[in-house]
């Protein structure tokens, strides 16, 4: 299991050329706060692949989506048994809130089935049940930010910001490092098969 400190100690550190307990140009706490950010904005670039049922019922066409989804990509009908049948293809989003919690399916279904619902949630900010394979892009993001906070606190300043590596960053190098992590950051995530824009084409439907 991945933690916010875990993401700190073996990724953003190498990234940002720092060790824990270093006070400048951030501390520990600001990388944490950097991840938990980064967490945030996966979404909803990447999610954590979900599914849930839902009974059917021929009193009705509208369906609450299950709670363990936030973006529906696709809906099945099973039996009772639990066995494939159908795919819905005629389905939308009901605009009861934002995000909708529901779907409109046409035409009526029949009471006795089961539809299965599949699509993403978002990972938690702890970063609790975040993908190994994503642990590098989200500290790729949090870098990004780390070097974003530095130039505004550089240009805010006017001055340099020396670390304690004896090394020094000016406003132009800073942007230029927040700038080169986000492109690493959009070309790890790029074609991973939690991206949830690449969804099938029913989760763009409204």
């Amino acid at each position: 299991m991945s933690t916010i400190a875990l993401l700190r100690t073996t990724y953003l550190n190498f990234y940002l050329k720092r060790t824990d307990g270093d006070p400048a140009p951030w501390t520990d706490g600001d990388c944490n706060l950097c991840l938990t950010d980064a967490m945030g904005d996966l979404w909803p670039d990447l999610g954590l692949k979900a599914t849930g049922t839902v009974a059917t019922s021929a009193a009705t066409d509208r369906y609450t989506i299950p709670g363990s989804i936030a973006h529906v990509t696709r809906i099945d009908v099973e039996a009772a048994d639990a066995s494939y049948l159908d795919t819905v293809t005629k389905w939308r989003y009901f605009p009861d809130a934002d995000p909708p919690t529901k779907v409109i399916i046409a035409p009526k279904l029949t009471t006795g089935y089961t539809l299965r619902f599949y699509g993403f949630k978002p990972f938690a900010d702890t970063a609790a049940d975040l993908l190994p394979r994503l642990e590098n892009v989200v500290a790729s993001l949090a870098a990004s930010k780390a070097y974003g906070i530095l130039a505004s606190s550089l240009v805010n300043s006017q001055r340099q910001q020396g670390l304690d590596s004896g090394r020094v960053v000016d406003y132009q190098t800073a942007v230029g490092l927040s700038a080169y992590w986000r492109r690493e950051y959009e070309n790890s995530k790029s074609g991973d098969p939690n991206l949830v824009t690449n969804a099938p084409r029913a989760s763009m439907r409204r």
